[in-house]
């Protein structure tokens, strides 16, 4: 793109600026259409154009590269990227990991998305997805029945069938919802708390996958995170008298005995 059809940036009047340079930056991407590959003005351009100093300008810089909308490349300067929702999707995981309230309707979003995309994934799953499935299935029994820890073949389980649903960003909100359950929940309290029937839940799934029923899928879906939205809620619900017993009990709080 030549630089005599760019159009310029008018200099900014005050001093509350950064927030305000960044948005500059964003529309001045915008309105001169540039591509993912495409480099910006250097500093000192930029800062002469918006009437500003150089250090406010990489410090909003370095803001949209941590919104992954631009990075630097060796030779080139900063240059465009292309859209990414994956800082957005870091941002949101970290912020419900300290908002216990919200994790139920963190749960229905994913109930939602799993009872719609199992029917997208049953067209796309291989025989080796099949079988990694069923492989995962019988090691989650296995779990099960010696009382641990399935969360890792439980995440790959369904990690695998969001793989094959066609739909990147499903996918990566598949991978919010998981973290924000994992943060901020208990997890060694929640894994003791897990309902025996889950690994014979997941077989069934599997089970109406293999014989693409959706129908089937669904109702097996929605009645598995039935049973996760009531462990969540006295996970909630017993937060507190769990930290003030743990406080009470060894005067060291709850992070001693998590760290156990």
């Amino acid at each position: 793109m030549g630089a005599s059809t760019l159009t310029s940036l008018a200099p900014i009047a005050f001093q509350q600026r950064h927030d305000l340079i960044q948005q500059r930056l964003k529309e001045y991407i915008v309105q001169n259409r540039l591509q993912p590959g495409d480099r910006l003005p250097t500093e000192e351009v930029l800062a002469n154009q918006l009437g500003v100093s150089r250090t406010a300008i990489r410090e909003a810089l370095r803001g949209l590269e941590a919104l992954g909308m631009l990075g630097a490349q060796q030779g080139l300067g900063r240059v465009v990227l292309p859209f990414s929702f994956e800082p957005i999707l870091e941002n949101l995981s970290y912020g419900f990991a300290f908002l216990n309230s919200t994790i139920l309707q963190i749960t229905e979003i994913r109930k939602a998305l799993d009872a719609y995309f199992v029917e997208q994934a049953m067209a796309r799953l291989s025989d080796d997805d099949l079988a990694e499935l069923g492989r995962l299935v019988e090691v989650m029994k296995a779990r099960n029945a010696s009382g641990q820890s399935m969360e890792p073949e439980d995440y790959r389980f369904h990690a695998l069938i969001y793989d094959c649903c066609g739909n990147p960003l499903a996918r990566q909100l598949f991978e919010i919802t998981w973290r924000a359950r994992s943060a901020a929940l208990d997890q060694p309290a929640a894994q003791k708390e897990m309902p025996p029937g889950t690994a014979a839940e997941h077989a069934e799934l599997l089970d109406a996958i293999r014989a693409h029923d959706v129908a089937c899928a669904r109702q097996i879906i929605v009645g598995h995170h039935w049973n996760a939205e009531e462990r969540f809620r006295r996970e909630i619900a017993q937060g507190p008298q769990r930290i003030q017993q743990e406080v009470n009990g060894n005067g060291t709080g709850a992070g001693a005995s998590r760290g156990a």
